[in-house]
């Protein structure tokens, strides 16, 4: 009944929600562990500018960051690709146009402006080799003040992150360079895994289980085989260790080229996911998705009231 009562109001007040969500982690208790707060994220969240004839092989999102955030996404997915000196944002072959730098400078701007929020950006090379991958480091350094970018710990608090932006990165800067947050070692690729941690230059870490069941190459029966990768990995969390963080995909495609069906995957996995959440109680992490809907976002925040019960 209650979370009946709070979907009425979703759609009853959508304006005054979508005000609601820019600061929606103003209601968390300071003591909770980050990573035992349920985020809703977006994967490869800066397509919403890709352009045809690519779009459809490449867009996952059609908000732009700004309207992600709003909305109350919390996790954002950036690739930046060195192009002529420049890192841009990329998702495979296809331009997002937009710039590394212009997709900080929005995300640093909301976080000034709800100081009681905080996010987490991950960073994937997508092409430019070591340069790239340094040049992104600096890039951060240079649009964060030191204030702005967590010092990571396992069990560090919504209180220690207010204010504040977490990085982790998938690729590893150069040995002995400074790099904010953490790398992600051990991710799975194509696949779930329980072994991954997050290692910050300070030589903090924590357990990361992670699930990134991208694609089964048109091999099989790939949303029903995600599904299970997906629940599997949210009922595990459930009970985890203290201090594990876990990052958890929704999102997926089938198909290769034009005949990638994005779309249609996200609407048969977001669907899937709302519904299940109906009688679900427990922290799911965080969730990187496409194209999520408004209300499955909202379902995933609420998830944070039964942790303060």
């Amino acid at each position: 009944m209650r979370r009946i009562l709070f979907l009425l109001c979703c759609f009853m007040l959508s304006g005054e929600l979508l005000s609601q969500n820019a600061a929606w982690m103003s209601s968390l208790d300071d003591t909770t562990l980050v990573c035992r707060v349920s985020i809703p994220g977006t994967h490869d969240s800066g397509t919403s500018g890709v352009r045809f004839p690519l779009r459809h092989y490449a867009c996952t999102q059609m908000m732009d960051l700004s309207e992600q955030w709003d909305a109350g996404i919390r996790f954002f997915d950036l690739r930046p690709k060195l192009i002529d000196g420049r890192l841009m944002i990329y998702h495979g072959p296809a331009s997002c146009h937009l710039s590394f730098d212009e997709a900080l400078q929005i995300i640093r701007q909301k976080l000034e402006l709800h100081p009681t929020e905080f996010c987490i950006i991950m960073t994937n090379s997508a092409g430019g080799g070591q340069t790239a991958v340094d040049m992104t480091m600096d890039i951060i350094n240079s649009l964060f003040p030191s204030g702005m970018l967590a010092s990571f710990t396992a069990r560090m608090t919504v209180a220690d992150m207010r204010g504040h932006v977490l990085f982790i990165h998938r690729n590893s800067p150069s040995s002995g360079m400074d790099y904010p947050g953490t790398v992600a070692a051990g991710w799975p690729g194509n696949g779930s895994s329980h072994q991954a941690r997050m290692v910050s230059d300070t030589g903090n870490s924590a357990g990361l289980w992670s699930q990134d069941f991208f694609t089964d190459g048109g091999r099989g029966n790939y949303l029903d085989s995600k599904w299970d990768m997906f629940t599997g990995m949210v009922r595990a969390f459930a009970s985890a260790p203290e201090g594990v963080w876990c990052i958890n995909h929704l999102s997926g495609y089938t198909g290769s080229g034009i005949s990638t069906n994005i779309n249609r995957n996200a609407r048969v996995s977001n669907a899937r996911l709302l519904e299940y959440l109906d009688n679900h109680k427990k922290p799911v992490g965080i969730v990187p998705m496409d194209f999520p809907q408004q209300e499955l976002i909202d379902a995933i925040i609420f998830l944070n009231t039964f942790a303060a019960e």
